[in-house]
């Protein structure tokens, strides 16, 4: 099979407009909503902050010395200044501030302060979420003791800006989204083929590396190992690590790509057809039926406003109620396959997750819906089989759970 992806350029060109647009455009609302009219972060090269990443354009790659950058929002006006050294590429998005780089950075860094006077100034520091915690403890202390006494007591955490600011999509990237799963999807398919598997033959390692050379060849990376395992009569647990694929077994990958600066995320089953089936067995395509019920469950309870950990307990209630055993794990995704924002469930939690469930839902967000039920099957013998599904969704302006690629209720017949 044939496929391919854009240029680099292309990519590119594309993702540093969006760029663009997301911190003239969207920034300014989000600081606005959030409360915040100053937002100062700052990082070392080999040691950036995880928000600052998803700032810089495309070749930028990395921190220089000691970076910064500066958003305030200050009635109609938005400021968006590099306080670093200067840089073309930062220029395209960002107005210079540090000017003469013979002078103090920080003592600089204070003076601005001092000139804008604001008066809530976020940092990235959050016992919550990783990806909002960037700052480091020895950038702190020296922008603490740079500021003046007044603006040193301003200084506060920025987690729920970052978080808006991680989990955000535009139109444009809501779009976008649609492309990179389906070039995720399309990957997995034909690795669920005889193309790639030959029973008896092929073993769950193979399959896994050729799904990482072929996202490699297109010049992309996979932020996590593909993963693939496999379940079959007798068999306990979830065979992995080159088991050898054979007849009758029910395949499961997990994989997810990262494409135009966004990650992918899913979870699909594949059945190894046997000698003259047609079909996969009626009894496994029931047992995935309830996984896909729990799906419409998990969806119906998007509602906004709702936190994770409310989610989580109404949509565990009514699997119960329903007689569905099921275990539900979702996560933000979009710039970090593990983003930040609304997390509905670990999957050694079901019984709520704190501080981290208690994220609300927005719209215009993505997630990677990932859950699980069980189901004893009789043909194997009364063996209980996990039926995992994972689909990247946007959860939209209509307040609808949307997914970006059909087939999700379907186990491919091998």
């Amino acid at each position: 099979m044939t496929r391919q992806t854009v240029s680099l350029k292309k990519q590119f060109e594309v993702f540093d407009n969006s760029l663009r647009y997301r911190i003239h455009n969207l920034l300014p609302q989000l600081m606005e909503e959030t409360g915040y009219d100053m937002w100062i972060i700052l990082c070392r090269e080999y040691n950036e902050d995880p928000v600052f990443t998803t700032m810089i354009p495309s070749l930028c790659l990395t921190a220089r010395r000691l970076s910064c950058l500066v958003f305030v929002k200050q009635g109609d006006h938005f400021g968006a200044y590099n306080f670093g050294r200067p840089d073309e590429r930062l220029a395209t998005v960002y107005t210079q501030a540090y000017t003469d780089i013979k002078k103090d950075q920080m003592e600089e860094l204070s003076a601005f302060v001092r000139k804008w006077n604001p008066q809530k100034i976020g940092i990235n520091c959050s016992a919550t979420f990783a990806l909002c915690d960037g700052l480091s403890k020895e950038l702190y202390d020296k922008l603490s003791a740079a500021l003046d006494e007044q603006d040193r007591a301003k200084l506060c955490s920025a987690a729920p800006l970052a978080i808006r600011w991680i989990e955000a999509r535009t139109e444009e990237e809501l779009s976008r989204y649609r492309t990179i799963y389906g070039l995720a999807m399309d990957i997995c398919e034909e690795a669920f083929s005889r193309s790639v598997i030959v029973p008896g033959v092929t073993t769950t390692t193979e399959v896994e590396e050729w799904i990482a050379q072929e996202i490699n060849r297109l010049g992309l990376r996979f932020w996590f190992s593909p993963h693939v395992d496999v379940q079959r009569q007798g068999l306990e647990g979830l065979g992995s690590c080159g088991e050898i694929i054979r007849h009758g077994d029910l395949l499961h990958y997990d994989v997810g790509i990262c494409y135009f600066g966004l990650c992918s995320d899913s979870q699909r089953l594949g059945y190894v057809l046997r000698e003259g089936e047609t079909e996969v067995p009626q009894e496994l395509q029931q047992g995935f039926a309830r996984t896909s019920r729990f799906q419409d469950i998990v969806a119906q309870e998007h509602l906004t406003g709702r936190t994770g950990n409310e989610i989580l307990k109404y949509s565990l209630d009514r699997a119960k109620e329903e007689g569905i055993e099921a275990s539900l794990y979702c996560h933000p995704i979009g710039f970090f396959g593990h983003s930040a924002g609304t997390v509905v469930g670990l999957w050694d939690m079901q019984n709520g997750i704190g501080a981290y469930g208690d994220v609300p839902l927005h719209k215009n967000t993505c997630y990677a819906l990932e859950l699980n039920t069980q189901s004893n099957i009789a043909m194997w013998g009364g063996q209980k089989v996990r039926f995992c599904a994972e689909e990247t969704v946007a959860f939209t302006e209509d307040g609808v759970l949307t997914y970006l690629y059909p087939g999700r209720d379907k186990i491919y017949a091998i």
